[in-house]
């Protein structure tokens, strides 16, 4: 295991945060990675290198961001952060990169979050796609549902604090360019997410971005979840 802690005290920090419901915890978990450099492969394995389980809190990409995340809010210490990762990054926990959840619409199989974008409005748009980004893993075939950027305007009041937003893309190998968590504060609907083009960990004007994207997807944590 690769392990940097960086500012970030994983005991202290869910000690902090222990009593909060949920839309709180992960406000306030995502907090302490605003300003935290974006680091861009910071994960170790492929086809060809033994998979290693990495925790980097001095670096993150958009994915890693959101899966500290996760793992964090499910967590009350260290060991369970730990065990929580592996199930948020990989299938059935194994750390092995033909088991890492390489595409967002991987989150399906979570238990503790679910893919709500067909509930959030009847005018989401459905497509099949052939997930093919990774050289040498065999593709995956997938439904994908995501709300289009011209409609997101008019969706944003079902939108909650806490939610994992990714933006999808018509590419033919992937589901998505980029993914963040929705923090709505007072009234202003905001998107927490590591920002190649920042080059940290940043908050910004949610419909502002999503308007610059072809679509959302979204995932929103279940109340009183427990690890996969």
């Amino acid at each position: 295991m690769r392990f940097k802690t960086g500012k970030i005290y994983i005991n202290s920090l869910l000690n902090n945060i222990k009593e909060l419901p949920t839309e709180r915890r992960i406000t306030e978990i995502s907090r302490y990675f605003l300003g935290i450099p974006y680091k861009k492969n910071s994960l170790i394995g492929s086809l060809t290198e033994e998979e290693q389980l990495v925790i980097d809190f001095e670096g993150v990409d958009c994915m890693t961001f959101i899966e500290y995340v996760e793992a964090l809010r499910l967590s009350n210490d260290l060991n369970s952060f730990i065990e929580n990762l592996k199930h948020v990054r990989y299938f059935d926990g194994a750390v092995d990169f033909k088991k890492r959840k390489h595409y967002f619409t991987d989150w399906n199989e979570l238990k503790t979050v679910k893919d709500v974008t067909a509930e959030i409005t009847e005018k989401f748009v459905t497509v099949v796609k052939e997930l093919s980004f990774i050289d040498g893993l065999e593709p995956k075939q997938r439904i994908v549902n995501y709300i289009a950027a011209d409609i997101i305007e008019k969706i944003l009041f079902k939108l909650k604090t806490g939610d994992y937003c990714g933006f999808y893309t018509s590419r033919d190998c992937l589901d998505v360019t980029h993914t963040g968590i929705i923090i709505i504060d007072e009234g202003n609907v905001k998107l927490r997410h590591a920002s190649s083009h920042k080059g940290c960990v940043i908050d910004e004007d949610f419909l502002k971005y999503a308007k610059q994207k072809e679509g959302i997807i979204i995932f929103r944590p279940e109340e009183n979840a427990t690890s996969s």
